[in-house]
């Protein structure tokens, strides 16, 4: 009796311990420390997302405590830094009429060294929680890569996923879409 007692105990005790490890295994807004280069283990191009269907308001996108959007850092007027690019449906190839902005961002962060770079990744509402999350850290990396190569170092780069959950634009067709298929770049004091 005590042998089943105890392995009962040991059953339902290792049960409960994946339970609590299942319910941690992903959340939006996760912040990915160690930036590790996009170019690792990650292919060319986004596989395919689920489709869904419907006009667009806009909302002012979250933004964490501590955290100022690029543009708007003590020292980028006239930088000509954007806030965000964006990306084609389930891509996240950074496209040419892009560059020229990450550039600046590049040009700017390494003669301003106090600040270290956010990038936060979004997508549209089409395709699964885990899918899209996958797909914002995607972006945000692609972005990151970038950067480095252009003489960021990759420890003042902090990557975010917020997949879909902070839409810049409430709609449900494509212009809506466009929108929040992007990366965001913050800057936060060192």
């Amino acid at each position: 009796m005590n042998k089943n007692y105890y392995g009962l105990s040991r059953g339902i005790l290792v049960f409960a311990a994946l339970a609590l490890l299942a319910g941690c295994a992903s959340s939006p807004g996760k912040i990915t420390g160690g930036y590790a280069l996009a170019s690792k283990g990650i292919p060319d191009t986004g596989g395919d997302a689920d489709d869904k269907g419907g006009s667009g308001l806009s909302q002012r996108p979250f933004v964490p405590e501590g955290q100022i959007p690029i543009d708007k850092l003590p020292g980028a007027e006239g930088a000509q830094l954007c806030q965000r690019i964006l990306f084609d449906y389930d891509k996240f190839e950074i496209k040419s009429e892009w560059q020229s902005c990450l550039n600046n961002i590049a040009v700017f962060l390494n003669a301003n060294t106090k600040y270290m770079l956010v990038i936060e990744g979004h997508c549209d509402e089409r395709g699964s929680n885990e899918y899209n999350l996958a797909l914002g850290e995607k972006r945000a990396r692609t972005a990151a890569d970038y950067l480095i190569k252009r003489g960021l170092s990759a420890e003042r780069i902090v990557t975010r996923s917020w997949g879909e959950e902070r839409p810049l634009a409430l709609g449900h067709d494509e212009a809506s879409w466009r929108q929040n298929r992007r990366a965001e770049f913050f800057g936060v004091a060192q």
